[in-house]
């Protein structure tokens, strides 16, 4: 999977990450989330179940999203996230803040 897809369901943006969210793939992305922050989504699923790697761009954009959705009540969702990316956010505690859930088990329904 090479691009970014999103998905719009009754105000929930649902978008699903290419294998590396890197600085490359990072503006495409940024700008679906400005259209979708516009339209007017109350929730912002990012599924990674695809992605397997993030660069210090790709966590600043998930951040970014969050802070966005604060200043409009809404909310930022983490799903399908794999364990090392899961650790990752872990380790930088941000995993709380982002709503971070792992691939399998323990809660991840989106």
């Amino acid at each position: 999977m090479a691009d970014s897809e999103v998905i719009r369901e009754n105000g929930r943006a649902k978008v699903i990450l290419p294998q590396e969210l890197i600085a490359e793939e990072v503006p495409q992305i940024r700008q679906a989330l400005k259209q979708e922050i516009a339209e007017g989504a109350d929730e912002i699923v990012f599924d990674l179940s695809e992605t397997e790697s993030v660069d210090s761009v790709g966590i600043c954009l998930l951040i970014a999203a969050c802070n966005s959705m604060s200043m409009v009540e809404g909310t930022v969702r983490l799903i399908g996230l794999s364990e090392d990316i899961l650790k990752l956010l872990q380790g930088m505690r941000l995993a709380d803040s982002l709503n971070a859930a792992p691939a399998s088990g323990e809660g991840s329904n989106g």
